[in-house]
C-alpha cells in the first residue's frame, strides 16, 4: 500500500469518478484504476461497486475510507510541518482582512508584535465577503481576518471579535422617512460587493427596489451621507458621524435592523506558514479570548 494509492482512493470518492479525478490529478484514468485494482489485489478487498454508472464504495470500502482519510489528513499535517521547519524566516507577512474588520482593535497587538521584528514587512490588503475566502482557497494571503460565511473543510477559523453593522441613512430623508419601510424601499441601497467571481452579483440582505453597487466602504459612507441612498456600515467607521449627526441609524423599521457579526482568524490549512506568519497566527489566537 503506497499514499499515492490512498490519496487516488480520496479523490475518486470526493470528485465522484475515476475520470473526473484523474483530470484533477492530471493523471490517466487506466493509472488510477490500476492504482485501486493494486491496492484490491494487495488486501483481497472490493473497494468500489463499478457495476453502475458511478463507482460507489462498499462496504469494505467504506470502513477502509474511513480511516484512508485520517491518513491523509495526518500525512497532510506532517508535510505541511516539514516545509514549515525547513523555511527560512519570511520577510513579509501578508494578510487580508474583510472593509468591516475593525482593525483598530488589534492595532495595539499588531505593533507589539512588530516591533521585535523589524525586519518582517506587514502586507495589509482589503477585501469583501466571499474575495477574503476567494484569496485564501488561491494562497495569495497567508491567513485573513473577517466573517466565516460558510464552514469549508480547508479553512481553519477561530472567532476572536464581534461587531456591528448598522443600517444609516442621511438626516435629509431620515426627517422624510418618518419611519416607513415603503420610503426606504424606494430609496437606492448602497452595497458593497464581492470581489469573488463566483459570488459576483450576488447581494445580501436586498430590501430597496433598486440598489447602487461600490467595492469601498467609505465611498458607500460619502454616496449615504451625501443623500444618495441608504445602507449598512460597520459601527466603529461611522460612530463620530453619528455623534455629529450627520449619518442617522435608522431604528425604528423592523425589516431594517443592525446585525451582530462574528469575526475570525482564518486561514487555508493546505497554506504553509513561516515562522514568522506562524508566530503571529498564534498570537492572535492565544490574544482571541482577551479581545472579544
Amino acid at each position: 500500500m503506497t499514499y499515492d494509492q490512498i490519496l487516488t482512493l480520496d479523490y475518486i470518492v470526493k470528485y465522484g469518478s475515476f475520470k473526473a479525478a484523474a483530470e484533477v490529478m492530471h493523471k490517466s484514468q487506466p493509472s488510477l484504476s490500476m492504482a485501486i485494482k493494486k491496492l484490491e489485489e494487495e488486501y483481497q478487498i472490493t473497494l468500489f461497486n463499478r457495476d453502475g454508472y458511478r463507482p460507489v464504495l462498499t462496504e469494505e470500502g467504506k470502513k477502509f475510507y474511513k480511516k484512508a482519510e485520517f491518513v491523509i489528513s495526518e500525512f497532510k499535517s506532517l508535510d505541511i510541518l516539514a516545509h514549515e521547519l525547513g523555511a527560512g524566516y519570511e520577510t513579509e507577512i501578508n494578510i487580508c482582512a474583510d472593509a468591516i474588520f475593525p482593525i483598530c482593535h488589534i492595532s495595539d497587538v499588531l505593533q507589539s508584535f512588530f516591533e521585535p521584528h523589524i525586519t518582517t514587512t506587514l502586507n495589509l490588503n482589503i477585501d469583501v465577503l466571499e474575495g477574503v475566502i476567494e484569496k485564501l482557497k488561491n494562497h495569495e494571503v497567508d491567513f485573513a481576518l473577517g466573517p466565516k460565511f460558510s464552514d469549508v473543510d480547508d479553512i481553519e477559523a477561530i472567532k476572536i471579535i464581534k461587531t456591528e453593522v448598522v443600517p444609516v441613512i442621511s438626516k435629509k430623508h431620515f426627517e422624510l422617512m418618518n419611519n416607513e419601510l415603503n420610503y426606504i424601499k424606494n430609496l437606492p441601497q448602497i452595497v458593497v460587493g464581492s470581489s469573488s467571481k463566483e459570488a459576483r452579483g450576488k447581494i445580501r440582505g436586498l430590501i430597496s427596489n433598486q440598489y447602487w453597487h461600490t467595492s469601498d466602504l467609505s465611498m458607500k459612507e460619502q454616496l449615504i451621507e451625501s443623500g444618495l441612498g441608504w445602507g449598512r456600515l460597520p459601527i466603529h467607521q461611522i460612530e463620530n458621524k453619528l455623534k455629529l449627526g450627520t449619518l442617522i441609524e435608522i431604528t425604528e423599521i423592523p425589516e431594517v435592523k443592525s446585525r451582530k457579526v462574528d469575526l475570525y482568524l482564518l486561514r487555508s490549512k493546505n497554506k504553509i506558514m513561516g515562522p514568522n506568519t506562524k508566530s503571529l497566527w498564534n498570537y492572535l489566537k492565544t490574544l482571541g479570548e482577551k479581545l472579544v
